[in-house]
Order: C-alpha cells, then sequence, then structure tokens
C-alpha cells in the first residue's frame, strides 16, 4: 500500500468494505494487527501508523492533529475505491474525526460510519490528560490509572525513551488541539467505552451525538479506558455488523 501513514496486514482485493483504524496515544500501527483476522474475508483493515515510531521512527512527531487528519485523509482518499469507516480509540477517536471531516468536505468521500472509542468530542469538557509539559512519572501514573496493564515495557532501556517521546508527543498533540466547536460530519458515529473508565464516562462519549448530522448509536463495554483489550473480538464483531457485511448486534446500552 502506498502511503507511509498506512499499514496493511491482509490485503484483500476489492474489498467489500474497508475499515481505518486510529491508535490510542504512545501507541503503534500494530494493535491493530489482530483486527485483521477477526473481520470477514472481504473486508480490509488498515490501521494508521504516527510518525516517530515503528517504520516511521526516523520521522519527526507530527506538529498537529489537523496536520495529520489531512495527511491521512489525503492517503485514504488515494486507494481504491471501496466503502471506508473509521475506528479511532482515545486520541485516535479524535484523529479519526478530523479525517473524517477532511475526507467529506475536501475529496467527497462519505464515510460510511465514524466509530470513536474511549474520547469526548473535542470542545466537550476540559481535557482529563496529563497538564502540558508532564513528567515522566505524570505521563506513567496517568497510564496506570487509567489501567494500562503494559507499563513493565518502560522498565525496557532500549525501550522507555522511545515509548516515552511517543507518549509526549502525543499527549502535546491533545493539548494543543482545542477546538471550540467540533466540526459535524455527515456520517454516522458509533460511541464505545468501558463502563469503569476513570477518564471517559459513558455521559462523555454519548457527547458524541452532537457532532453528527446523521444517526448516533452507543456502546458500553466492561472495562476501563483499555476495555477493547480484554473484548476484541466482541468489539471487532459489533463493528463489523454495522459496515453492512454482517448483522449487527444488539446494543447493550443506547441514547435516546
Amino acid at each position: 500500500m502506498s502511503g507511509s501513514w498506512l499499514q496493511t496486514y491482509r490485503r484483500v482485493p476489492s474489498p467489500r468494505a474497508r475499515l481505518v483504524c486510529f491508535p490510542p496515544a504512545g501507541a503503534g500501527a500494530t494493535v491493530y494487527r489482530r483486527w485483521s483476522a477477526l473481520v470477514p474475508a472481504d473486508v480490509e483493515v488498515v490501521a494508521v501508523c504516527y510518525p516517530g515510531r515503528q517504520h516511521r521512527l526516523g520521522e519527526p512527531f507530527s506538529p498537529s492533529l489537523a496536520a495529520s487528519a489531512a495527511a491521512i485523509a489525503a492517503e485514504v482518499a488515494r486507494l481504491d475505491p471501496a466503502p471506508v469507516a473509521l475506528f479511532g480509540h482515545s486520541l485516535g477517536a479524535v484523529l479519526a474525526h478530523e479525517t473524517t471531516v477532511r475526507l467529506e468536505r475536501a475529496y467527497g468521500v462519505l464515510p460510511r460510519r465514524l466509530f470513536v472509542s474511549g474520547r469526548w468530542p473535542p470542545g466537550h469538557r476540559p481535557p482529563a490528560d496529563p497538564a502540558p509539559d508532564p513528567t515522566d512519572e505524570e505521563m506513567l501514573d496517568h497510564l496506570r490509572v487509567l489501567g494500562n496493564t503494559q507499563l513493565d515495557l518502560f522498565a525496557v532501556a532500549d525501550l522507555r525513551e522511545l515509548l516515552l517521546a511517543s507518549l509526549r508527543s502525543d499527549y502535546r498533540l491533545l493539548a494543543e488541539h482545542r477546538p471550540d466547536r467540533p466540526a459535524r460530519t455527515i456520517a454516522a458515529v458509533t460511541g464505545y467505552c468501558g463502563d469503569a473508565d476513570p477518564g471517559c464516562t459513558v455521559q462523555d462519549v454519548a457527547a458524541w451525538r452532537a457532532v453528527t448530522g446523521g444517526a448516533f448509536r452507543l456502546r458500553v463495554f466492561p472495562g476501563d479506558h483499555f476495555y477493547l483489550d480484554h473484548v476484541t473480538a466482541d468489539l471487532v464483531g459489533d463493528v463489523v455488523g454495522q459496515l453492512g457485511v454482517g448483522r449487527s448486534p444488539e446494543d447493550v446500552a443506547a441514547v435516546s
């Protein structure tokens, strides 16, 4: 696949649908590697790789979420035609939304659906992220509170600085991205969250209803901010059911 922003682990000729997935802060495209094996054979999963990590390790970090969204939208628009949907968790939700807006307005690409997870919409309320320019320990404490179970990776000397640098860059992007009024999408939106997420409540995710001109759906899973690591198959099944390539499961929770 052309373009360094996009990574595909299982290419699909003439896919019936394409799902573009945006990682959370500090993460790389590999967090969605497993998803390719969980979707139907005619669905292609495309993971976004942010600069400064994995195969883009030598590149400078992005200057802003707006710049990232513009670059990603341009690459998605150049892909072979197929119905497209976008999924993003945490920071990835904000970036998926910004990319959706640009696909609709700049390229006339109307995504089948926008899936946002573990994040409130821009402008909804003051961020619960660390203060600007946090220390290493403040960032790690924040991950610990959210329920991250992979903090032992930061104890590996060869990984610590790389992981902290990516995390710091992504937190900076979030801190600087504060639009007064988030742009509305034409695409319908589905919001996901964990019922015990200490950093993002069900009501926070429900606020995405105001960001779409289409339908809105909410599903709540058991778990904290990293709930999707424990219910991956159920989550992917729910997403696929809304792509028009499978049966949509009943909502666990819905906003009237």
